[in-house]
C-alpha cells in the first residue's frame, strides 16, 4: 500500500464513524411508513410544498425563499409527512429551497413558483459512500470508476457543500482526463484548478463519437459513457447502456456496487471533508487494464489529428 494520504473524514457527535452495527436501513418505498404516507390524504391548497428524502418518504424541512442575490428568508415549514399546503399562491419569479431539519440529508437546488413545488433531498451517508468508492477506485488505479463516483458525489453536494463539490469535480475531471489519454487534464493549483484546452477538446471528441451533445464539459451522461469504456483488441469501445438500466445519468457499475442507503442514529449530519490532492490523483499509477485504455485512447487521438 503506498503512503499516499487519500481519505475522507466523516465524523458525528453521537455515533462513531463507520459503526456498522448501529446502522439502520432507510425504509424502502414499500415499507409500512411509506405505505401509511401513501394512503394519507394529499395536502391541498393554493400552494403545496412536497419534500421527499432519498430512500422514500417525506422529511421535515424549512422552506426558504431565495432572492436573485442568493439571500434566504423563511417562507414555510414542512412536517415529517413531507407535504405542507398554504392558502396563498406564490408569485411568478419566486424561487424556493428546502433545508432539511433532519440530520443526514442535504439541501438541493432551488425550485421556481408552481402550484406544487417539489424537492428531493439526498442522503449524506449515501453521498459519502460514492466519495469512498471514488477514493478506493483511485487507490486501485481504476480511473473509470473513480471519475464516475467523484462526479456523482459532486453533483449531490453542489448546493449543500459547494466547495467540497468543486474539489470532487476536479478529481472527476482528472480521472476522466487521464482515462481519455489527456496529458494535463487541469491547470492551476491550491483550489483553483480549471480544465485545460486539451481536456475540453478530448471530451468534445469523445462526445462526438458517442452521439452526446458536444460541450467539452464532463457532464453526467459523458461520465456514464466513459465508465463503460472497454478495450477490444487494441481499440477502445463503449458498449451501449443496458436498455433496462435505471441508473440515469449515473455510472451503472458505480450505482450497482454502492451499498444500500443507511442512516445511523446521529444527532448531527456527518462532516464531509475532501483530502484527495489533485497532484496525488495525477501521480497515482493506473491499473494495468486502465493503462492499456489510456494508451489506446492516446493512439486514437494521434490518428485523429493526422487525418
Amino acid at each position: 500500500m503506498r503512503n499516499t494520504s487519500i481519505f475522507i473524514t466523516a465524523c458525528a457527535v453521537l455515533a462513531a464513524c463507520g459503526n456498522r452495527q448501529d446502522a439502520v436501513e432507510v425504509p424502502p418505498a414499500a415499507s409500512v411508513e411509506t405505505q401509511a404516507e401513501a394512503t394519507a390524504q394529499p395536502a391541498t391548497g393554493a400552494l403545496v410544498f412536497r419534500v421527499m428524502r432519498e430512500g422514500g418518504g417525506g422529511i421535515d424541512a424549512t422552506i426558504n425563499q431565495v432572492s436573485p442575490k442568493g439571500e434566504e428568508s423563511f417562507y414555510a415549514t414542512v412536517p415529517h409527512t413531507g407535504e405542507a399546503a398554504l392558502d396563498k399562491p406564490c408569485e411568478a419569479g419566486q424561487r424556493f429551497q428546502a433545508e432539511p431539519r433532519v440530520a443526514n440529508f442535504l439541501r438541493g437546488p432551488t425550485q421556481g413558483c408552481a402550484a406544487r413545488v417539489e424537492f428531493m433531498l439526498f442522503s449524506t451517508q449515501a453521498t459519502l459512500q460514492f466519495m469512498k468508492r471514488g477514493n478506493d477506485a483511485t487507490a486501485a488505479g481504476d480511473l473509470l470508476v473513480a471519475q464516475a463516483n467523484y462526479g456523482i458525489a459532486a453533483d449531490r453536494l453542489q448546493y449543500a457543500k459547494p466547495e467540497e463539490s468543486r474539489r470532487l469535480r476536479v478529481l472527476s475531471q482528472v480521472a476522466a482526463g487521464r482515462a481519455l489519454g489527456v496529458t494535463q487534464p487541469v491547470q492551476g493549483a491550491n483550489g483553483v484548478e480549471q480544465p485545460t484546452a486539451e481536456f475540453k477538446d478530448r471530451v468534445r471528441q469523445f462526445q462526438r463519437e458517442q452521439g452526446i451533445r458536444e460541450t467539452g464539459e464532463l457532464d453526467a451522461r459523458t461520465r456514464e459513457s466513459i465508465g463503460r469504456m472497454q478495450l477490444r483488441g487494441r481499440e477502445v469501445v463503449v458498449p451501449p447502456a443496458a436498455e433496462n438500466s435505471a441508473t440515469t445519468p449515473a455510472n451503472a457499475a458505480a450505482v450497482a456496487a454502492a451499498p444500500a442507503l443507511a442512516v445511523t442514529p446521529q444527532a448531527v449530519t456527518p462532516a464531509i471533508e475532501v483530502r484527495v490532492k489533485t497532484v496525488e490523483m495525477l501521480a497515482l499509477p493506473a491499473s494495468p487494464q486502465t493503462t492499456e485504455i489510456i494508451h489506446a485512447n492516446r493512439a486514437r487521438t494521434r490518428r485523429a489529428v493526422q487525418q
